[in-house]
């Protein structure tokens, strides 16, 4: 439980895919405390009518997703990423040049969602909070127009980086934020990555038709100090001085966690018969201290004036599994602004007139690298002149998706938004009603509210009369709260309600009210 008082700081390529994560099942559980679970083969006969669905679009950016083992002269006790390397080696995968290091996650968002790239604007800057002012076409408005339920999921503040009014200009129907996980999901000072997956597995499955999730995480976000889990399962060796190695160990118990995630929707999706392509990447490389510390001392690089700086510092992973395909396996390296044309393509899903200019300008530009590379990487920016036009008037909000020149439409991409799971419910309230108090009330005799309904999370809190009540989270459809004597010192009725509250004391999602008595125990 927990009180809640304050937020704390194809046939043949689905077995040959049960073979692989049967043989990674073995590789050791990283963060993730459940038993290991025998991993089911999953079903393989595909009805033509099956196959011919449009398939679900899962997208994961996981939070500094990275390869730790690729640094040469360390030796890592196991594999932390196992599920990542084994289904690398049988799926298309590869890497994009990320705009961004050590942080800013949206940049890479907003590129990998509208196809927009970081490079046209200024450096330093957060494209969710100077440039998304209006709506812009996304591969969630774009998907949405074909019958598909738009989700993203993101286990921080809605009001971080302004994520709920973007993700509604987007063309997202639900969003749902730190405020709606549960308070005994975290793993280490952020929500862990199984939580992601399970609701993702649960939006999935919540909709009759298809579906389009893009999903972040936290579990391993920044610091990696070696108390930030409970513990590590991961021993690094090298020349290193031990503070280094003891980082790096951390990041990769984090990265562990990562992989878990990975390895269940894997398992899940390969069990369901529905149509499905995940998207897995990594946003960033990791901040491992100041000046690069952890990169310098283990010998990655020597500075900011390696040769390979940007593809050693900027080259994030990027895989794309699926359930239903023929078996095939590309190897890619693009910008995160290529990505949705290139999901949309291998989905055989309709773009728009931008997408599929993007599409054409990635098989000419694949990878699009600061002004200071042009040269080196045989780029003209004169070929990308068109890209930068369009862009710009897309985020005036004097073109559309589907015309450079014509002006946006006025209707909203997202008619419907709908922010965590909606309005709470309540069932019941127990008890049914409450005796007068007076005097001196001992703390033994403190009045206890069970409120049951749902979906409750962390930021549930209950409310009695506008006055929120100390309360306890024990489930998702199950609340305890503490009534204060001066609610209970004349007859009448009490009005209580659930509301979610987020960390800047707003509400964003309440329940219809719901009344009790409180009677003198004289009366019937």
């Amino acid at each position: 439980m927990w009180i809640n008082n304050r937020y704390p700081i194809r046939s043949a390529a689905l077995l040959a895919a049960a073979v692989v994560l049967m043989l990674i099942r073995a590789s050791g559980p990283g963060n993730d405390p459940r038993p290991p679970v025998p991993f089911q083969p999953p079903e393989v006969n595909w009805t033509h009518e099956e196959l011919n669905r449009d398939p679900n679009v899962i997208v994961i950016l996981s939070e500094a997703f990275w390869d730790p083992t690729q640094i040469e002269g360390l030796t890592f006790s196991r594999d932390p990423i196992p599920t990542y390397h084994a289904l690398a080696e049988k799926y298309t995968s590869g890497h994009m040049l990320s705009p961004q290091f050590g942080g800013g996650t949206a940049n890479v968002e907003f590129e990998v969602l509208t196809g927009n790239s970081m490079r046209f604007l200024p450096d330093d800057s957060i494209a969710y909070e100077t440039v998304v002012k209006q709506d812009v076409d996304s591969l969630a408005s774009i998907l949405s127009r074909q019958g598909y339920t738009a989700t993203a999921i993101t286990p921080f503040h809605h009001w971080y980086f302004d994520s709920s009014n973007v993700y509604r200009r987007f063309g997202f129907s639900n969003y749902i934020s730190l405020e709606f996980f549960n308070p005994n999901e975290y793993v280490g000072p952020y929500i862990g990555d199984h939580a992601v997956a399970k609701r993702i597995i649960e939006e999935s499955a919540r909709s009759a038709g298809p579906d389009f999730i893009f999903a972040n995480t936290m579990e391993n976000h920044y610091h990696y100090w070696s108390n930030k889990f409970k513990r590590n399962t991961i021993d690094i060796k090298g020349k290193a001085s031990d503070e280094a190695l003891s980082i790096l160990e951390t990041y990769a118990q984090g990265a562990s966690g990562a992989d878990n995630m990975l390895k269940e929707l894997v398992e899940h999706f390969s069990r369901v018969k529905e149509p499905t392509i995940l998207v897995f990447f990594g946003d960033h490389l990791p901040h491992l201290e100041k000046d690069y510390y952890v990169y310098r001392e283990t010998q990655y690089i020597h500075g900011e004036d390696d040769p390979d700086f940007l593809q050693k510092m900027h080259n994030v992973p990027l895989l794309i599994w699926n359930n239903y395909l023929p078996e095939g396996k590309e190897s890619l390296y693009m910008s995160p602004s290529f990505l949705s044309p290139y999901i949309l393509n291998l989905a055989k899903l309709k773009g728009s007139a931008y997408t599929d200019y993007l599409s054409a300008l990635s098989k000419q530009i694949p990878v699009i690298p600061p002004k200071s590379y042009y040269e080196a990487m045989r780029i003209n920016e004169a070929d990308l002149a068109e890209y930068e036009g369009w862009q710009q008037r897309i985020l005036a909000g004097t073109a559309t998706g589907d015309s450079p020149y014509g002006a946006a439409d006025s209707t909203p991409l997202a008619p419907s938004f709908t922010l965590g799971y909606g309005e709470p419910a309540i069932r019941s309230v127990f008890p049914e009603s409450l005796p007068l108090q007076g005097g001196v009330v001992p703390d033994f005799m403190k009045t206890t509210l069970t409120v049951t309904g749902g979906r409750y999370g962390l930021g549930s809190f209950v409310f009695v009369n506008g006055t929120q009540l100390q309360t306890t989270w024990q489930s998702e459809d199950r609340l305890t709260a503490t009534v204060p004597k001066e609610l209970l010192s004349k007859p009448g009725t009490l009005d209580v309600q659930v509301r979610v509250i987020d960390e800047k004391q707003q509400t964003i999602a309440q329940s219809p009210t719901f009344q009790i008595a409180v009677k003198d125990k004289k009366q019937p």
